[in-house]
């Protein structure tokens, strides 16, 4: 399950490295999907819980929470990036 959602969270990114917020370049970077769509609210706690696991045993780090895109795309919704450190 952790390496299905590891490569759909890979295919995301590559399709959002257009937009230039998120670096791929970086192998220790992950982002999430923290709502259902870009009208629903985010669940940060919830994203942050998913980070930690996805981390441990290393250490949560620079976390950004970014806002939908206005794409009007079914993927569009609130995500959140962060690295392992």
């Amino acid at each position: 399950m952790k390496k299905l959602i590891i490569i759909s969270l890979t295919a995301l990114l590559a399709a959002c490295s257009t937009t230039g917020n998120i670096d791929l370049s970086n192998r220790n970077s992950y982002g999430l999907k923290c709502s259902a769509n870009a009208n629903s609210a985010p669940n940060w706690e919830g994203c942050m819980a998913s980070a930690q696991q996805l981390c441990s045993p290393q250490q949560v780090a620079n976390v950004q929470q970014l806002s939908p895109t206005g794409s009007g795309s079914p993927d569009d919704a609130y995500f959140m990036t962060f690295s392992c450190q």
